[in-house]
């Protein structure tokens, strides 16, 4: 071989070198910007999987099912005792049926409570009792009438609404 084959091998084995060593530098940017954009999607992700476990332990705003009556009555006499209120104090809970609201996929029942002689701070705590944010439920109209003093202790007698709202897809009806 002489001296010019030589030097043309070896300038084809640099160019070929070059060439090589251009394509790893591409792949090599190419791959620390495909890793920059799997950084990005595994943050989203995390913050999504974050935003998940928060919402699972949020507090539901309709129940899937509605309540029974004695499920509900059950829930009045447990708000009661935890009020500490006796339940002869339960003049009345009246269920009503449930309600389309508007043209949606919920339904609104209304529980009318009646309450004879309780103070104001023992109804504020039956009504934070009957709040039950896994059934949708919660107090919503509350009207305090014929005040009673006897001594230093003022009672009330209370009517109430307890409401549920309940997902009930149009097509179910």
């Amino acid at each position: 071989m002489n001296a010019t084959t030589k030097r043309m091998l070896v300038g084809a084995a640099i160019v070929l070198l070059g060439l090589y060593a251009a394509s790893s530098v591409l792949n090599t940017w190419s791959a620390a910007s495909r890793l920059q954009l799997d950084r990005q999607d595994l943050r989203e992700l995390r913050q999504k999987l974050d935003e998940i476990e928060r919402v699972a332990d949020a507090p539901r705003v309709a129940a899937l099912e509605l309540e029974e009556p004695n499920q509900i009555l059950d829930r009045i006499n447990a708000a009661l005792q935890q009020a500490n209120l006796s339940s002869d104090l339960l003049s009345n809970q009246t269920p009503n049926q449930p309600q389309r609201i508007g043209q949606t996929d919920f339904k609104l029942r209304r529980v009318e409570i009646k309450l004879n002689a309780a103070t104001v701070p023992q109804i504020v705590a039956f009504c934070d009792a009957l709040k039950d944010e896994s059934t949708g439920s919660l107090v919503r109209d509350l009207q305090l009438f014929d005040p009673r003093q006897s001594g230093s202790r003022e009672t009330w007698n209370s009517q109430l609404t307890l409401t549920q709202i309940i997902f009930s897809p149009k097509s179910d009806t």
